[in-house]
Order: structure tokens, then C-alpha cells, then sequence
């Protein structure tokens, strides 16, 4: 059998072209669709999960956790210091346990710097973090020089743009400013090292430097000192310190690992102390901590269910595609599996031997197919790391994936070569040595093929409605894969009838138009086998189009109706700025009061106007206090602060409204709300009364609630004061930031509107980086999908120009009659042109129709739940017209070039020549 095989695939190695390409091309996609998820999970780890990439555990607060803020001051205090470490530290098998305590600060503006500071006149914001004593675990490499060494009071790193920006390199000085007044100290400090931007969202807009554990705690008591000196001149009260600085707090904590140590068993032991501490705290790993960093913000792990669906359905397209030509192939060889046994071998010698050769191309397709797609998604990975503000993406690939695409493809090959040899050797060899009847609506076999392709086209179809209705995967993808299979075997009726009446078009051209058109249909079976290849190849490609821009678009409303204000800036006046720690608790009780002076009304009104002109700022609405919430907003919001702004403007700069409610905002008697306040009404009380008003709900948590000016004005907003006695809330601007906006600009925006607000650059707050991070991911990963779908397009042309060159040799015997009877030779390469471009052209069009209609029941599938969440019932899909018409084109176009070869070589070829051919 072996040597049968081997003898088969030496002596007709053209035959078997199409097998590989196909075997390679489905191979390619299955394994392109793990190298992208896997390469995602990287560039996951590099953007959003950056900051603790380099950890092997995270602890961080439990999703749904009642009081964040609590588990925060707790991290940072089980954790401890470098210097001081907590108890964390004493887990079994933990080598450093790392609390990420960010403290804000200010740098020293270059010497010339125009305009006033963004911390102080001659200082701007910064985040500063201390170094672990583990320095691996830093995300951000160094670039040059070196982390400050430890108990160091004087040496820092300062990212590397802004030590191009302020004119710093390694051994430079600067000086920090300190605390809450504007008189604290500056200290002098030298710059040790540079490192690279921080890809962590919530430090992207500011200036980005690391100290030791020593000169944190000096800028501490700088404050307290400065604090304390103006209190003194002021008469007041000492100030006390630890009311004063407040209690640190950790975003997360990085956990590195003794050598040797059990990554799950550590895990556990950290999971249970924090249980023993009562922390709400979740220990996972950075590739957990990252996906569910994306589900806790968008609202659902996208990543996992689309890159997930797009490997499914890569895995069902490879076994279609495989089965299709290897069914074709041994059916063409039926007469040959026939003679040999005529001459003796047994149905079990055939079946070895057509099996064999199956493993042999399965192993090597599968090789050359996982070998093109690593190719493939490396080059498009590093290609699209290099573009502005795709830094981030990166390759990474899995050996155990690759194993298992050469095995699924050897596997996929070897079914499918024995479901084509078990049904060549069911029959007598007299039998198979005859001419073969073509299935057709008239006779049995044609029947049969109706029958069993309708029921797997309407029972398929009925499972993929079901699943996206019910918005389950598993049973859309299966119910989309069930009636793929019935369109394909309807294939055979339905395209010959399309190529058909797609053959009028030809007509014009004479005598080869219409033999072309009686070509393409005389022999339904090879037509529907030209056809099938680039049926599915573009199905596929049309459908991740469609579901990639489906999502695309989704996603961009998702985030929208999450982060409905881009930015927001808290306008309190005078220098200084409140601690980090301040920040955060205020953020954590929304009835907080601001920690300063607001500006009065025409204060506001000259900064919003100034920041309206910043450069990547399209609108900026005033929000003035009015008044506070009633107790019908429910306990967490009784108190909270009422804005009040003119309609317009509110319009502007609130984004992602549910349906209808858009429509309704900024109306008289209405108010704005998060959808945390459920009643219908919202009692709001001013200086001079109350009014009740009618509630329009965002699809936003975060958002605080904004009546109109016009009502606010009836509960005595010109008195400045807010009822009840509570103290007046500073006033806002709730910014729209341009569409231009990147990740490296969004530094210098917040300076830019920090300077015209007259504000510290900390009371500037909103989503934006967010909201910008998930949309560059998201694009960069559908950008590498993309790409790399059409090269798969390329590819599967490549199988289709095959198919048709081995369609035009076998004719060469009807070629060379037609020569003899008079038909031309350039009538014969236009009659096979065009017959060519015929079936290219419908596959093409009946591919898109059918990848559009998919796509968009996969993204409804999907994306469906999280639509449902912002009132929006149905998915609708994003058709890509201008790239289905380049599939389209290019398929035709290849059809065309596909014919140039064999026509040449039959018109050639001398008519009593290729009469005598075998």
C-alpha cells in the first residue's frame, strides 16, 4: 500500500495540487486563528494588563466588591514597602509582594516652558510609583541608566518622552514639588535612568517617573511642613499628619515567585490569607487579570468569544474545504481505484492505499499551512507594531497549537479520503469503470443531494436563528456550519443555473461567449467543483469582514454608552492640588464636597471658553452646582451633588444615549442620570425650593446628574449656595474630545487644557484613555485580521486558478474537436476565459451574499446581550461594500488569469494531437 502511495504521488504530483492547497489553505486559517488569539492574549498583556505583565500573580479588588476603596488601603498595607515589608511578604513560596502606591507630584518646567504649570506655575502633574525591590517586576524596560538605588532620597527615572520633552537625560537634575501648597519645597533630584512609556491607561496622560520608598516618604513630610508653616501663619490648628496624607492605597498588587515555587499553590495560599484579612480581593494571573479587566470595563470578555468563534469556525471551513476537494479528487480517480481492482487488489489494499496517500499530503499541507500562517500573522504583528499607537501588538505563538493544526489537518484529510474511497470501492470495478452519472434535479442521485441538502440547509438555519435569538454560540456556530454543509451540496444544483444566467452577459461575444455558457453548465459537477473552493474561501472572508466591522462598530457604541463624557475637569481655583489618596476616596463617596474653593460663574465661563479653543477639544459644556440629590435617588446618591448646564452644550458632550433617550435630553423638566437611579422621578433641592423632575437614564454608572438651567435657575442657582446646608460643589466641564485624538497626544491635551482651565492637572478626569486603549486593541487586532484574510483570499485563488487549469487539461480532447470544427484559437481562449470568469465571478457574488448574512448573525450572537444592555434590540450588520467589490473583482480577475495558462497550451496544441490524447 505504502509503495502504491508513494509511486501515485511521484508519478502525478499534479493531481494532488489542488488536495494540498486546499489541505493548506484550511490549515492556514485554523492555525492564523490560534496565532491571533494567542498573539491577542500578548498584546492584551502590553497594553491593558501592561503595568503587571511582568508579575506571575496579581491581587487586586473582587469585581462587584462593595467599598474598592477599602481593599485598596488594604493591599497597600498587607503588602507593605520595600523597606518595610507586610505580611503578604511571608506567604509561602511569594519572593516579592509589590504594592502599586501611586503618588502625585510635580516636575520642574523646562527653562522657557510657556504658560503656567499644570501642578503649580513652574511645575507640571506627574505620577510617580516606587520600585519594588524585585525589579522585574516593572512593566516599563529601561531604556538607559538604572532604577533609583535603594534608600535613595535624591534619584528617579522619568519616562522617555518626557525627558525629551523637558530636555533630560540620565545624570540630570530637576526638582520635585510636593503636597497641597504651592509653597512646599521643591527638591532637587537627579535622573538615574529612562524608561519606556507606560501602556497603563490610567497613566497615560501624565508624566510617568519611579522613586524609592525614601524619597516617597521625604515628599510626605515636605507637605506636612509646608502644611504645617501655613497653618502656623494663619493661626490655625497644628496639622494633623496622618489626617492630613490619608492612608495609601494600591491599585493591585505584583506577586513575583521563589524559583521553584508552585504558581497554583502560592495562588491559593494568597487567595486564602486574603479570605483570613477579610480583603475582597481576587489573586489571578496577569492573562486572567487582563481579560478580566476588559469584561469588568466593556461589560463582556469580547476577546474571548469572538477570537474564539473565529477558531471554530476556522476549524469547520478547514474540514468543508479538505472534504470537498479530496471528495473530488478520488472520485476523479474512480477509474483508476476501479482497474486496480480488476487486476487483483482487494477493497482494503485501495482504501490503505488512497488513505495513505491521504496522510502523507494531510502531514505535509498541514506543515506548509502552519509554517505560512506563523509567516503570516508575524509579519502583519510587526508591521502593525510599528504604525502610531499599535506599539503594543504582540507575536507570540504556541508550539502545542501548531502540533495540534498539523494533526487536525492530517486527521481532517484521512476522514476525508475515506468517506470519498469507501463510497469508489462500494461498487463493482465494472461498475466504476463506467461513465459516472452526474447528480441532477432528475435523476436519483440528484434527489438525494436535494433532500439531504435542504434538510441541512433549513435545520441549519433554523439552529443559527435559534442561537442568535437566544445569543448561544455553540449552537449559532453549529447551525451556521450545518447549513454551509446544505449549501454546499446544493452547489451542484443551483450554481450551474446562476452561471447560466450570469452567461447571457457573455452573449456579445459571439461564438466563444456562448460556448462558454454552454460549457460552464453542460458539466454541472465540474462547474459546482471550480465553483466550491472559492465558494468557501470567499464565504469566509466576507463573513469575518462583515463580523469584523460589525464589531468595529459595536464596539465603538458599547464604549460610547459606557464613557458618555470624555473628559471631565473639576474647576477649583487657586494653586496646588489635592492628594491622590483624597482623589480617591472622593471618587468613592459621591457626596463628597469639593476639597476647594470652586470658581464663581464668570470665573467658569472664561475657562470653558479658553479650553473650548484647545487644540483636540471639539465642545466643552459648563456644569454649575445646583443642588443636591433627594432621598428618591436611592441611598447611595442621597446628597450627591446636582449640576445644572445649558441644553445645548449638554448635547455636545454626552455620547452613547439609550434609544429615545437622546431625543428627550436637555428638556425642560427632565434630568440626566446614571443608571444607578432607577425611579422615574428625581426630587432635586436647591438654595430657594425643590422641583421634581422627570429622569432620563444613561447607560453610564459614573455619570453625576445634570438638570437644566432653566430649572435650576427656579430653585436659586443665582445665589450660589446649595440648600439643605451642604457645601458647594466646584463646577465642571464635561469635554468632547476630537476624533484625532491618539494615545501619544493625550499627554500633552491634558497639559493644554490643565493651562487654560487654570486647574491642576489632576482635576482632570474621564475614561478617555480608557475608551482610547480598547479601541486601539480592538483595531489592531481586527487590522491583523483583516490583512490577514486577504492574503488567505490570494491563497485560495491560488486553488481555485488550479482547479480550473486541471478542469482545462482534462478537456483537451473536447478542445482540440472544437479546434477541428472549425473554432479559432483565440476563440478558444476567449470561449475559456470567459468561461473561467463566469464561475469566478458568481462563486464570488453567492460567497459575499452568504459571508454578509453570516457575519452579521455571528456579530448579533455575539454582541447581542451587551446591545440589549444600552437599548439597542437588534445587531444590525456593517455591510463592507467597497471590500466585497475588491473580492468580488479580484475573484474575477483571477479567473481570468487562471485561463491564460491552460488556453495557451490548448490552442497550441494541434487538433489531431489532442484527439489522440488518452
Amino acid at each position: 500500500m505504502l509503495k502504491l502511495a508513494l509511486s501515485q504521488l511521484r508519478d502525478q504530483p499534479r493531481r494532488y495540487i489542488s488536495v494540498l492547497l486546499a489541505i493548506t489553505i484550511g490549515v492556514t486559517f485554523l492555525a492564523s486563528a490560534l496565532l491571533v488569539g494567542s498573539s491577542s492574549t500578548a498584546s492584551l498583556r502590553n497594553s491593558i494588563g501592561a503595568t503587571y505583565s511582568q508579575a506571575d500573580l496579581v491581587i487586586g479588588p473582587s469585581s462587584g466588591s462593595g467599598d474598592t476603596f477599602e481593599a485598596m488601603t488594604s493591599m497597600a498595607e498587607v503588602a507593605g514597602t520595600s523597606s518595610e515589608p507586610g505580611p503578604l511578604q511571608d506567604v509561602e513560596g511569594v519572593k516579592d509582594a509589590y504594592a502599586h502606591v501611586v503618588t502625585a507630584v510635580g516636575v520642574q518646567r523646562p527653562a522657557g516652558a510657556e504658560g503656567e504649570g499644570t501642578w503649580s506655575r513652574d511645575s507640571d502633574y506627574a505620577l510617580a510609583s516606587t520600585v519594588p525591590e524585585d525589579t522585574s517586576l516593572v512593566a516599563e524596560p529601561l531604556t538607559d541608566g538604572e532604577y533609583p538605588a535603594a534608600g535613595s532620597t535624591t534619584d528617579i527615572t522619568l519616562d522617555e518622552r518626557t525627558a525629551e520633552n523637558f530636555g533630560l537625560d540620565v545624570g540630570s537634575s530637576t526638582f520635585l514639588m510636593s503636597g497641597m501648597s504651592a509653597d512646599a519645597a521643591g527638591r532637587k533630584v537627579t535622573v538615574s535612568g529612562l524608561t519606556e512609556v507606560s501602556q497603563n491607561p490610567s497613566a497615560i496622560g501624565a508624566i510617568q517617573l519611579k522613586m524609592d520608598d525614601a524619597l516617597a516618604e521625604a515628599l510626605k513630610l515636605d507637605t506636612v511642613q509646608a502644611m504645617t508653616a501655613d497653618a502656623g501663619a494663619a493661626g490655625d490648628e497644628a496639622v494633623d499628619l496622618e489626617e492630613m496624607l490619608g492612608q495609601d492605597y494600591a491599585e493591585y498588587v505584583l506577586i513575583s515567585l521563589e524559583e521553584g515555587a508552585d504558581q497554583a499553590a502560592v495562588q491559593a495560599a494568597l487567595q486564602e490569607f486574603a479570605e483570613t484579612e477579610g480583603m475582597a480581593v481576587t489573586v489571578a494571573t496577569p492573562d486572567v487579570q487582563a481579560q478580566e479587566q476588559v469584561a469588568q470595563i466593556a461589560g463582556s470578555n469580547v476577546f474571548v468569544w469572538v477570537l474564539g468563534a473565529f477558531a471554530v469556525i476556522a476549524l469547520l471551513v478547514t474540514a468543508l474545504v479538505i472534504s470537498n476537494t479530496f471528495s473530488v479528487l478520488v472520485a476523479q480517480r474512480s477509474r483508476d481505484l476501479a482497474l486496480q481492482r480488476a487486476l487483483g487488489a482487494s477493497r482494503r489494499q485501495v482504501r490503505g492505499s488512497v488513505l495513505t496517500e491521504a496522510g502523507i499530503i494531510g502531514v505535509v499541507g498541514a506543515i506548509i499551512g502552519s509554517a505560512l500562517a506563523s509567516g503570516i500573522v508575524a509579519a502583519l504583528v510587526a508591521w502593525g507594531s510599528t504604525n502610531e499607537g499599535f506599539g503594543f501588538l504582540t507575536f507570540e505563538v504556541n508550539p502545542r497549537d501548531l502540533l495540534a493544526c498539523v494533526a487536525v489537518g492530517m486527521v481532517m484529510t484521512i476522514i476525508a479520503s475515506l468517506s470519498a474511497a469507501l463510497a469508489a470501492t462500494r461498487v463493482s470495478p465494472l461498475e466504476a469503470m463506467r461513465p459516472r452519472e452526474e447528480a441532477a434535479v432528475g435523476n436519483r442521485a440528484g434527489a438525494l443531494r436535494l433532500v439531504l441538502g435542504s434538510l441541512a440547509l433549513l435545520g441549519g438555519a433554523a439552529a443559527l436563528f435559534w442561537g442568535a435569538a437566544d445569543a448561544n454560540l455553540a449552537i449559532a456556530v453549529a447551525g451556521g456550519a450545518l447549513s454551509f454543509v446544505g449549501v454546499l451540496m446544493l452547489a451542484i444544483l443551483f450554481v450551474p443555473a446562476v452561471v447560466s444566467v450570469a452567461g447571457l452577459a457573455a452573449k456579445p461575444a459571439g461564438v466563444p461567449g456562448r460556448m462558454a455558457r454552454l460549457n460552464s453548465v453542460r458539466n454541472p459537477g465540474r462547474t459546482a467543483a471550480t465553483a466550491a473552493a472559492l465558494l468557501i474561501g470567499t464565504t469566509l472572508v466576507a463573513m469575518m469582514l462583515t463580523g469584523g466591522r460589525t464589531a468595529q462598530q459595536q464596539m465603538d457604541t458599547i464604549f460610547a454608552a459606557e464613557f458618555p463624557v470624555d473628559l471631565q475637569v473639576e474647576l477649583i481655583g487657586g494653586e496646588g492640588a489635592a492628594s491622590p489618596a483624597d482623589g480617591a476616596e472622593s471618587a468613592a463617596q459621591p457626596g463628597a464636597a469639593a476639597d476647594a474653593g470652586g470658581l464663581d460663574a464668570a470665573e467658569a465661563l472664561t475657562a470653558q471658553q479658553a479650553v473650548t479653543d484647545v487644540d483636540g477639544v471639539d465642545s466643552a459644556a459648563l456644569l454649575l452646582p445646583a443642588g443636591v440629590a433627594g432621598a428618591d435617588a436611592g441611598a447611595e446618591v442621597e446628597g450627591a451633588p446636582v449640576f445644572a448646564a445649558e441644553p445645548e452644550e449638554l448635547r455636545s458632550v454626552i455620547s452613547g444615549m439609550p434609544a429615545g433617550a437622546s431625543e428627550r435630553l436637555g428638556e425642560a423638566g427632565t434630568i440626566l442620570v446614571p443608571n444607578t437611579i432607577e425611579a422615574d422621578t428625581l426630587t432635586v433641592t436647591g438654595a430657594t425650593g425643590s422641583v421634581e423632575l422627570e429622569t432620563i437614564q444613561s447607560s453610564s454608572s459614573g455619570i453625576r446628574p445634570v438638570m437644566t438651567l432653566e430649572d435650576a435657575r427656579g430653585i436659586g442657582l443665582e445665589s450660589g449656595t446649595v440648600g439643605d446646608g451642604q457645601a458647594a460643589a466646584a463646577p465642571q466641564l464635561w469635554l468632547d474630545a476630537s476624533d484625532g485624538v491618539s494615545m501619544d497626544g493625550l499627554q500633552q491635551l491634558n497639559t493644554d487644557i490643565a493651562q487654560a482651565a487654570g486647574v491642576s492637572q489632576d482635576k482632570i478626569s474621564g475614561d478617555l484613555s480608557l475608551r482610547l486603549m480598547f479601541s486601539v486593541v480592538i483595531d489592531g487586532m481586527l487590522m491583523v485580521v483583516t490583512a490577514l484574510l486577504a492574503v488567505s483570499v490570494l491563497i485560495a485563488l491560488i486553488g481555485v486558478a488550479n482547479t480550473l487549469s486541471l478542469s482545462a487539461i482534462e478537456r483537451s480532447r473536447e478542445n482540440s474537436l472544437m479546434r477541428a470544427l472549425g473554432l479559432t484559437r483565440r476563440g478558444l481562449r476567449g470561449m475559456l476565459a470567459l468561461e473561467a470568469v463566469l464561475i469566478s465571478g458568481v462563486a464570488a457574488l453567492i460567497g459575499c451574499t452568504l459571508g454578509t448574512f453570516y457575519g452579521g448573525m455571528g456579530a448579533h450572537t455575539v454582541f447581542g446581550p451587551m446591545a440589549a444592555g444600552i437599548g439597542q434590540s437588534i445587531v444590525w450588520p456593517v455591510v463592507p461594500w467597497w471590500e466585497l467589490a475588491v473580492i468580488v473583482a479580484v475573484s474575477v480577475l483571477a479567473g481570468l488569469l487562471a485561463s491564460v495558462a491552460p488556453s495557451q497550451r490548448a490552442a497550441k496544441l494541434a487538433p489531431v494531437q489532442g484527439l489522440a490524447l488518452a
